[in-house]
């Protein structure tokens, strides 16, 4: 296996032009990320060739080639292949310029701040899962050791979350992730978070509770970048180990506290106001439309964008009864439209292809599912939104939530389990997931796809 992956790695890395055009490497749960010093140089049909590789995305400087689930190991390969920067910075000359290259970094460092994150809170929030499970079912005691163990994961995971996102935002940043990590700190301490009363030279500082936030902690990391890069460009090297920190933290705690949290903060709430009002307003149906453009959304790999949205959400009402419930849909319609490639096919590569990328996709990781198949063929992806949307309505009608944040599917359905004990709503998404599976699957196959023969061989 690792010689296939090495293999992998390999020929991606020859193939967008080698270390001399290679200026970042990263990935999330399944695209190897590369920014790269010249993208023309790359020649997508090239890419898409590799045996392996599902699917190629192009953003400005950046391709996002999608490997699949493996593409930790693809990771770990290709970054013994050279030496490559760890800022972030490449050369700004020929780049793409305009709204659409803005956003399209935004959405980047979305994802680069957030993906690195995720683990901690699947750990955290199927941790509460389970509790609930155990206490429900099985008598485990609120007042045993057990019980106190497992909470504490849970609520580190959520209470200390603004430390793990200024590490990993400052890392994104390209500055030292120790001190952003320290700012999260800083909002979270005691006499800090929460506290009332508090000036700074004279200042008054807003009454802000910073636990589980994220917004404040992202502007807070955002301004240290302003005054960390110039401070470290111009202190002597004999000095700048402790005049860097010093004068970065002197500086940025005190207008985070007195301005941007309270900002952040602002910001967090009229997200989550926002989010409401939408699901108000158009009901059932908003869920609905989340669960048919969610595809599309991974596609366009600007998924990743509507992690704030779902931090607000958690932020203010411990749920989120819009985005994830119509992702939950989503991910599950693209596998069954998977599936269903997978059980008309008569190509066997085809088949292994799409049984693979289809339970994938039904657990949760859809982009296998979706550049390995549906956009292959076509038709399979219109099915999957037809899936997602017909699911997604059920889970609106219902006023399904989910309780942790986590890619929605089988593999997390425990999300899904109401932490006062009541399973309702975990049969409301185990319905809503049968739903949308049957239905995309249905459509799928009344729709067809141009199959592809099997290959004559050889004589």
């Amino acid at each position: 296996m690792a010689a296939d992956m090495g293999k992998l790695a390999k020929a991606i890395f020859d193939t967008v032009g080698g270390e001399s055009n290679i200026s970042v490497v990263n990935h999330c749960a399944t695209r190897l990320r590369l920014t790269l010093n010249d993208a023309d140089k790359v020649d997508d049909a090239s890419v898409k060739k590799i045996p392996g590789v599902m699917g190629l995305i192009k953003r400005d400087d950046e391709i996002q080639i999608v490997i699949g689930t493996e593409v930790g190991k693809v990771y770990n390969e290709f970054i013994r292949l050279g030496k490559f920067k760890k800022s972030g910075k490449v050369d700004e000359n020929g780049k793409k310029k305009g709204a659409g290259a803005v956003f399209g970094k935004i959405v980047d460092f979305v994802a680069g701040v957030f993906v690195p994150v995720l683990p901690v809170l699947v750990a955290g929030g199927l941790i509460s899962a389970v509790l609930t499970v155990c206490t429900t079912f099985f008598g485990l005691g609120t007042e045993s050791g057990t019980y106190t163990i497992l909470m504490a994961i849970y609520n580190a995971a959520f209470y200390f979350l603004p430390v793990f996102v200024g590490y990993s935002a400052a890392n994104k940043l390209g500055i030292s992730p120790s001190l952003g990590a320290l700012l999260g700190g800083v909002l979270v301490y005691s006499g800090i978070n929460g506290a009332e009363g508090l000036d700074f030279l004279g200042i008054p500082v807003t009454t802000v509770t910073y636990n589980g936030s994220v917004v404040p902690i992202i502007l807070g990391v955002l301004f240290m970048a302003l005054i960390y890069k110039p401070v470290d460009r111009v202190v002597p090297k004999e000095i700048k180990f402790f005049v860097v920190p010093l004068v970065t933290m002197l500086i940025t705690v005190p207008v985070t506290l007195v301005a941007l949290g309270p900002l952040g903060e602002w910001i967090g709430t009229g997200l989550a106001i926002g989010l409401q009002w939408v699901n108000e307003k158009l009901g059932w149906f908003s869920v609905g439309l989340m669960g048919m453009v969610s595809p599309v959304l991974v596609m366009m790999g600007m998924n990743q964008a509507l992690f704030p949205l779902c931090f607000a959400e958690f932020d203010a009402f411990g749920c989120d009864p819009f985005v994830l419930p119509g992702m939950l849909a989503a991910n599950v319609a693209v596998g069954a439209a998977a599936l269903a490639v997978w059980a008309k096919s008569k190509n066997k590569e085809v088949k292994a292809l799409s049984l693979s990328a289809g339970l994938t996709g039904i657990f949760g990781i859809t982009e296998p599912s979706i550049f390995g198949v549906l956009l292959r063929f076509k038709r399979p992806f219109i099915g999957a939104m037809i899936g997602g949307f017909v699911g997604g309505i059920f889970a609106g009608i219902v006023n399904l939530a989910e309780y942790s944040i986590v890619s929605p599917g089988v593999a997390s359905i425990l999300a899904f389990i109401n932490p006062d004990g009541t399973m309702t709503n975990f049969w409301m998404a185990i319905i809503t997931m049968v739903i949308a599976a049957a239905t995309s699957f249905i459509a799928t196959w009344l729709l067809g796809f141009k199959d592809e023969l099997e290959k004559p061989q050889a004589e």
